[in-house]
């Protein structure tokens, strides 16, 4: 495989990631992965990360961008959904343009595969920009005001200072201010503007981070074309569960 870098930069904040590409790839469609919020619980023992779900598509012709979202990895900044929508809207900008490190893309065979809160993120972001050939969200909450109060938005904070998401001292600079924001994120409100791109939700029955019923609420609230698929047993982090991601990529392979 070929791996293109990419540094983008907007309000100040760097976010580096890479698009890998199959041999001779050039005019080939692409499939942005959007990783979850870090619990910060240990890695999984020879676990390959993303690249190792990238390779399922590198396989069948498909480019894949892999990338990190502000308070994350290599980029730079602090968490925050408001922050992390506006990484995915530079990322889709650059991808529609063939520009830099996506210059051997289809702008018009893109697809989004996301993964919990950057599931959440790329149902945003997928029904505020029209033209997507596809969109996969695993394990999204609907609302986050139905995971996080603003009683415990302190102990949220708290929490992300500690696993490394929020590094500046000084951010947030209130509360108040930071749980508002969040509600900025609320796909719930907004799945329905998705279609005509085709949604796939997939989330496990036995989610003890994001409860099933999200996915119900997604589902009712989204239009068609639409599928669910609710994982028997499925707890949140679904990356890892073989006969979901195999439905999911295979799914998303057919559309693009």
């Amino acid at each position: 495989m070929e791996a293109k870098g990419f540094v983008l930069t907007r309000s100040g904040v760097e976010i580096r990631g890479k698009v890998l590409y199959p041999p001779g790839g050039e005019g080939v469609p692409l499939v942005i992965f959007c990783h979850g919020i870090p619990s910060g619980d240990p890695a999984v023992p020879g676990d390959p990360g993303y690249e190792g779900l990238a390779e399922r598509f590198l396989e069948r012709g498909v480019a894949a961008c892999i990338f990190n979202f502000r308070g994350t990895g290599d980029s730079g900044g602090d968490f925050s959904l408001p922050g992390w929508m506006e990484d995915l809207t530079i990322i889709l900008e650059e991808a529609g343009s063939g520009r830099g490190a996506f210059e051997g893309c289809l702008p018009d065979r893109m697809a989004l595969m996301g993964f919990s809160g950057g599931a959440a993120v790329s149902i945003v972001c997928a029904a505020r920009r029209p033209g997507m050939r596809a969109l996969v969200s695993v394990s999204s909450p609907a609302d986050f005001a139905h995971l996080i109060t603003r009683e415990g938005i302190g102990g949220f904070i708290a929490h992300a200072r500690r696993i490394g998401i929020i590094r500046d001292p000084a951010f947030p600079p209130s509360e108040d201010e930071y749980y508002e924001e969040m509600q900025a994120c609320r796909p719930v409100r907004e799945v329905h503007r998705i279609s005509p791109t085709p949604l796939l939700i997939v989330h496990g029955d036995a989610d003890e981070t994001v409860p099933v019923r999200e996915a119900h609420l997604l589902y009712e609230a989204a239009r068609e074309p639409k599928e669910m698929i609710i994982v028997p047993g499925g707890g949140h982090k679904l990356r890892h569960h073989a006969e979901a991601m195999d439905r999911a990529v295979g799914w998303l392979l057919e559309r693009l």
